[in-house]
């Protein structure tokens, strides 16, 4: 191990600025921060919202008994073996911030590769990698992978190996990055591992318990950073992050008081401000105030629109039930809000990028089953007015090559995202959705199918009938394929001319292994101007 000294001593001269977040530096700002000795950085490091010549990056320290406030060294390098440093300085941390130590770096140079690294007077963390965006106009490939739903108990990171293994620009999550719920036990047969964070509430029978308190949510972040999995594809790739529901708390709405949840989940907006501290402790991004939505380029290939759909909706309509449109569900209802509407309107219209990519928590298809009843309506199709002003502002303003990428609802869909009802309407843009990491799937738990009718999963060996998915998709003929069985990711390829989209289906999550299923099947490619992607693999688009 090397020593403190050796480690500032190399640092020679900087060419990058280091900066710290308000919310770190100003605590400390009075204090007199003495470099740390010993201690540790159990939860890795990770990289984020790379642009050409910045990334925030971030850790968190373990004093191991030290005094509760003092300072880390970040260095940032050209090269694995930190000859060539960049940046250098000292970060000051404390325990009002759960020792994170968060800083942005600038000045960097696009579309290179940095290292970096923290390091106390006696303990380094590990060592992670980046690469900064590419420069304004650039027309080169851009790759990147998106993910969610990494639910801890439920199976193994064996998506994450995968992912690792591959070559991306950067990675977005699309939320549920943690499960404030533990849903699953080896006791009970469905996990493979145990949560034990939180309480039990014998109001809430689907859980075995749940975070409530700070302390709670962020002992989340730390046992879910304890699987070197996640640690690994930390340190290889610079993430993009956004949120769901389960970062506070399941299917709550973000204006309502009481989120939208009935009094029994204990829903209180103390639970949702200590679950979002928890949040902007535990991640690189370094939003203004808490504002999430924001835009990333990545030269003229690509514009990546990360979107909010917490913090700003009114409750969902007909009680978030799998029932058909009830008497007030065509109301005016926020969703985005006005003003990220407005910005994300605004933001599409400007954009001169091949690719419009929407960073999208939910999906913007429809689900629908039978008796003409919704999936519920904790998406997009919740919300019919605010779905429709987009999707018609992309096709009035005549905005090409939109594509949503999207989580949430732990099966992997291909389709064509359409206006009005989202069965019969215009093609405006393809959604990709990617499964889940390990978050239960449709096929491995009973599916209510509408009209009082259900269809029995099977957790430990799911094998979802092809009859069934033929049977829902004549119900969504916008829907070209869907597996309702497996786990894993999207991986994107874009380029000037179109974008090819892999949907990474692992073999198995109940033992570790590395196996993939073959991805003839899930290969999608869009070309420029051609937002259709029905009948690549599934039946072609029924004529007009």
């Amino acid at each position: 191990m090397q020593t403190r000294r050796q480690f500032v001593a190399r640092a020679g001269g900087t060419v990058a600025s280091v900066l710290v977040p308000a919310a770190i530096a100003a605590p400390l700002a009075q204090a007199r921060t003495r470099p740390y000795k010993g201690g540790r950085f159990p939860d890795g490091v990770i990289a984020g919202d790379p642009t050409p010549k910045g990334v925030s990056l971030w850790t968190r320290f373990d004093p191991s008994g030290g005094p509760s406030t003092g300072s880390v060294t970040l260095e940032v390098a050209t090269d694995k073996a930190f000859r060539k440093v960049v940046a250098r300085r000292d970060v000051a941390t404390s325990a009002r911030t759960n020792h994170a130590v968060k800083a942005r770096v600038t000045g960097l140079k696009a579309h290179e590769e940095y290292y970096y690294r923290f390091a106390s007077k006696g303990a380094d963390s590990a060592v992670g990698r980046f690469r900064t965006a590419l420069p304004a106009g650039s027309r080169e490939t851009v790759r990147f992978a998106f993910f969610s739903c990494q639910d801890y108990t439920h199976g193994y990171y064996n998506a994450l190996d995968a992912m690792a293994d591959g070559d991306y620009d950067f990675v977005v999550c699309l939320g549920d990055y943690i499960y404030a719920e533990t849903y699953h036990s080896r006791k009970g047969g469905t996990g493979v591992r145990d949560d034990k964070i939180g309480r039990e509430n014998p109001q809430n029978p689907d859980i075995v318990r749940e975070a409530v308190t700070l302390a709670d949510y962020r002992a989340k972040y730390e046992l879910y950073r304890s699987d070197p999995l996640l640690r690994a594809v930390h340190a290889k790739f610079p993430m993009v992050m956004l949120w769901d529901d389960h970062e506070v708390q399941d299917n709550y709405a973000g204006q309502p008081a009481d989120g939208g949840l009935p009094p029994g989940k204990h829903f209180s907006l103390q639970r949702k401000k200590a679950a979002r501290r928890a949040f902007f402790e535990s991640m690189p991004a370094f939003p203004g105030g808490e504002r999430l939505y924001r835009t990333l380029q990545f030269g003229s290939t690509v514009e990546l629109l990360v979107m909010d759909q917490r913090s700003y909706r009114a409750n969902q309509p007909c009680d978030d039930a799998v029932v058909a449109p009830c008497a007030d569900y065509d109301q005016p209802r926020d969703f985005l809000g006005r003003r990220q509407m407005n910005y994300i309107k605004d933001r599409l219209k400007a954009s001169t990028a091949a690719w419009k990519i929407m960073a999208n928590e939910v999906t913007i298809m429809p689900t629908r089953v039978l008796g003409g009843a919704n999936f519920t309506y904790d998406n997009w199709i919740g919300y019919p007015q605010e779905r429709e002003e987009l999707l018609t502002h992309i096709r009035d303003q005549q905005i090409k090559d939109v594509v949503f990428v999207t989580g949430d609802i732990h099966t992997f869909i291909a389709g064509d995202v359409r206006t009005g009802d989202g069965a019969t309407g215009d093609t405006v843009a393809t959604e990709l959705v990617g499964g889940s990491i390990t978050s239960q799937s449709l096929g491995e738990t009973t599916l209510d199918a509408g009209g009082g009718v259900t269809i029995k999963g099977n957790d430990a060996d799911p094998s979802t009938s092809p009859d069934l998915i033929n049977a829902l998709r004549d119900i969504n003929p916008q829907v070209d394929n869907a597996d309702f069985d497996h786990h894993g990711f999207g991986a994107v390829t874009a380029t000037q001319e179109g974008l090819t989209c892999e949907l990474v289906r692992m073999q198995t999550i109940k033992k570790r292994s590395s196996a993939r299923l073959p991805s003839a099947d899930w290969t999608y490619h869009v070309a420029r101007g051609a937002p259709s992607v029905k009948g690549q693999h599934g039946p072609p688009a029924t004529p007009a």
